[in-house]
């Protein structure tokens, strides 16, 4: 019962008969109203698209089914199926490993007798054996549209959650992914005598699945549990397909809503602003912000608009902007509510591009403001401006020297991470720990209510932005999931961006009718989602600025072999753990590098990685032995623990930093000359070598980075997990960005970035 399907470029290629035979058993079944298709439809439109399903047929009496056991030739399986019956097994309905005619004759007259009236057939199949069960699903998602699972299968399949998703549409590396992405992988290869799984087979299936979502919108839900391999091949045990309406939410693969992304030159790069609600009144939003701009040094015209008119913080002000002598690129509007829909209109009128809208009071706030913020877009649109908000807290683009935020001040020092944020306290807690721990920002927008323009959106254009070199992104959620896709997997070929995600957790999950749909949940399918269009996922706000910092300052590790110098052996058994789990692996130092050692070190050190400077403090050892394991061909990074802020590098009280105002300062200026010394020294080999090298402090040190002048930073990191965690994201990116162009991976982060 095999399909003849061929395979070329990852494309399943349907006979046309096979094509229309399977699009009949769709179309009769949606016909008659019906909510699903019985496993022996099931199983035949499995079989179109070239799945293996099991050899059998249809009986309607004991003799029928006699005489197909028979040709079977083995033991068999009967089912009752038919377009009433459901939960077969729990009622049951099921006979199995059945052998010889009686057994075939008694069981099939059973099954007759307790569906009487039911419109009921019997399914008589070969049984199918063998020692491994998987399963293979696809449910369709209401943002990203269909998704397809694969996972350990069996009753117990649910228990277990081993699964893998992919969003489609899916290449080659997406399945790959979702093979080698289950904790059970190692059942795909030859495992305790059995063969390894045809994987090509298996892969034709996955594509199978996806194949029929795309070409048949009234599948909702496939699942194929068990899966399961018999010798080597994967057959379909079990099949459910469920129906829907082909118009509800999601029967498809949604459609992006934005035809053309909008222009953020003048958000990112005004020429001049003008703040619309300026104010004298610092307490006041037109206040704070005005000043902000003013303080914060914006070297382009500023014009403040206030009904008054006369001057505003030492400005002339104009009464309306209309009056205004030219249209500046931005127009910063701090008005209440109501009267943002006419300042609009007024931007539009006198051609000025961009609008921030910091006022609340809109969708967040009920129906009627919701009506408000749709009449807002619609005035937007109708007068060409850009609408960023409302409900926003403004930006910085340290480049640009504009600090338009108000009732705080966020001055940043000027950098290369771009931050974007549908909250403005997150972001400000973002931004200000930045600015605390000496990281540089370039830009930070915060989006507010994305009436018209999205985080996404901004992530776009910051896309091809020269002064970004990776992004930090905080979603609570996103409406549009094709969009998601497209942006990320352009943006990630380009640049690192990292999730700071919220609302990640389930939201109150349907009682599912199928094994996958009550597996995928939304958060799976994000995480698929980010996985497959290499965007790096974080849920903590430290964490997820220790990895943009690192994707941001440092280079891209060329492999996951680790060195690890440590001053103490605790640390380096901590990290060392960490590795592990993180799928990064102890480099193994070469004979010269371990000669090289053995004259640095004393004799009693381990002679072994992690490399135990065993509290040794010689002049320059710690440079010396980091340029030993830097330049070795057998490491692809190194992680430096304790030699900042210790004995190492001269460093034997934090009271002493307070007379040299080391403590609370930022740059050079928290670091005495030997530190300086080292964190030059690693500034030199990470530019040589091209390799990262991370560094975890002795003793507490706010500051996260080394102005070290060269491409890349030194970069110091509060412990060795962060430090760990950090470097093995850095390599899955790093892999991922290395297989847009290469052949699929047989991916040693089988999980994705940890």
């Amino acid at each position: 019962m095999n399909g003849q399907v061929s395979s070329e470029r990852g494309e399943t290629t349907l006979p046309p008969a096979a094509r229309s035979d399977a699009a009949a058993i769709v179309a009769e079944a949606v016909a008659h109203g019906r909510d699903a298709l019985d496993e022996r439809q099931a199983k035949a439109l499995l079989a179109g698209y070239g799945v293996a399903v099991p050899e059998g047929g249809v009986a309607r009496t004991e003799d029928e089914a006699e005489a197909i056991a028979r040709q079977l030739d083995g033991p068999v399986a009967i089912k009752a199926v038919g377009p009433h019956i459901s939960h077969k097994t729990e009622r049951g309905l099921v006979a199995l490993d059945l052998c010889g005619d009686d057994a075939v004759r008694a069981a099939a007259g059973s099954l007759l007798t307790l569906t009487e009236g039911q419109d009921a057939v019997l399914l008589v199949e070969r049984m199918v054996r063998g020692a491994r069960e998987f399963m293979i699903g696809m449910k369709r998602d209401p943002l990203f549209g269909p998704v397809v699972v694969f996972g350990v299968g069996g009753i117990f399949t649910e228990a277990h959650k081993d699964i893998a998703l992919g969003v489609t549409p899916l290449d080659d590396r997406d399945i790959e992914g979702m093979l080698s992405g289950i904790r059970a992988s190692v059942l795909l290869d030859d495992f305790r005598g059995l063969p390894p799984v045809d994987r090509a087979a298996l892969e034709d299936a996955i594509r199978a699945l996806a194949r029929i979502a795309a070409d048949h919108p009234a599948v909702t839900e496939i699942d194929v549990n068990p899966l399961i391999v018999e010798g080597a091949t994967p057959v379909a045990a079990d099949a459910l397909v469920i129906l829907g309406p082909t118009g509800e939410r999601g029967a498809s693969a949604p459609v992006s809503r934005v035809a053309s992304p909008p222009d953020l030159t003048p958000l990112f790069a005004p020429r001049s602003v003008t703040v619309v609600g300026a104010s004298d009144d610092p307490l006041k939003w037109g206040g704070s912000l005005l000043l902000n701009l003013i303080d914060g040094g914006f070297a382009g015209p500023i014009y403040p608009v206030n009904r008054r008119g006369g001057t505003v913080c030492g400005l002339p002000a104009y009464r309306s902007v209309a009056e205004l002598p030219e249209a500046p690129d931005l127009a910063l509007v701090t008005l209440g509510a109501t009267q943002v829909n006419g300042v609009l209109e007024q931007c539009g009128e006198r051609g000025i591009p961009v609008a921030l809208v910091v006022a609340a009071d809109f969708s967040e706030a009920g129906e009627a403001g919701a009506a408000a913020e749709a009449k807002l877009v619609q005035t937007a649109r109708a007068s060409g401006v850009t609408l960023i908000g409302p409900n926003c807290m403004g930006l910085v683009a340290t480049h640009s020297q504009l600090h338009a935020v108000g009732f705080l001040e966020l001055r940043p020092q000027a950098g290369h991470l771009s931050i974007v944020s549908q909250s403005g306290n997150i972001g400000v807690q973002l931004v200000s720990a930045a600015e605390r721990r000496g990281i540089g920002i370039d830009k930070y927008v915060t989006v507010g209510n994305e009436a018209s323009t999205s985080a996404l959106d901004v992530l776009d254009a910051l896309r091809d932005d020269a002064q970004t070199a990776a992004a930090l992104v905080y979603l609570e959620g996103i409406d549009d999931g094709r969009r998601f896709l497209d942006v990320m997997r352009h943006t990630t070929r380009q640049k690192p961006v990292v999730v700071l995600r919220g609302g990640l957790t389930e939201y109150g999950q349907r009682a599912a009718a199928s094994h996958t749909g009550a597996m995928a949940g939304a958060a799976d399918v994000f995480l698929a989602a980010a996985r497959q269009t290499g965007c790096i996922v974080r849920t903590g706000p430290d964490e997820s600025l220790d990895l943009a910092l690192c994707l941001t300052a440092l280079p891209l590790p060329p492999g996951r072999r680790v060195a690890i110098m440590t001053l103490g052996g605790g640390w380096g058994v901590l990290a060392a753990d960490e590795l592990a789990r993180n799928d990064l692996d102890l480099a193994l130092l070469d004979p010269h590098v371990l000669a090289e050692l053995d004259k640095l070190l004393p004799g009693y050190w381990s002679r072994n990685n992690p490399i135990d400077l065993v509290a040794s403090v010689g002049p320059d050892l710690a440079e010396r032995t980091l340029t030993l394991l830097a330049e070795s061909a057998a490491v692809d990074a190194v992680v430096v623990l304790g030699v900042l802020r210790s004995p190492s590098t001269g460093w034997t009280s934090d009271h002493a930093a307070t007379a040299t105002g080391g403590l609370g300062e930022l740059g050079r200026d928290c670091f005495n000359p030997a530190e300086i010394a080292f964190l030059e020294r690693v500034t030199a080999l990470m530019e040589t070598t091209g390799k990262p090298i991370v560094n975890v402090p002795l003793r507490p040190l706010e500051v996260a980075t080394f102005p070290g002048g060269a491409r890349h930073d030194p970069v110091i990191l509060y412990s060795p997990v962060a430090a760990v965690r950090a470097l093995a994201a850095m390599a899955w990116y790093a892999e991922y960005v290395a297989a847009q162009t290469g052949p699929p991976p047989h991916s040693h982060a089988k999980d994705g970035p940890r």
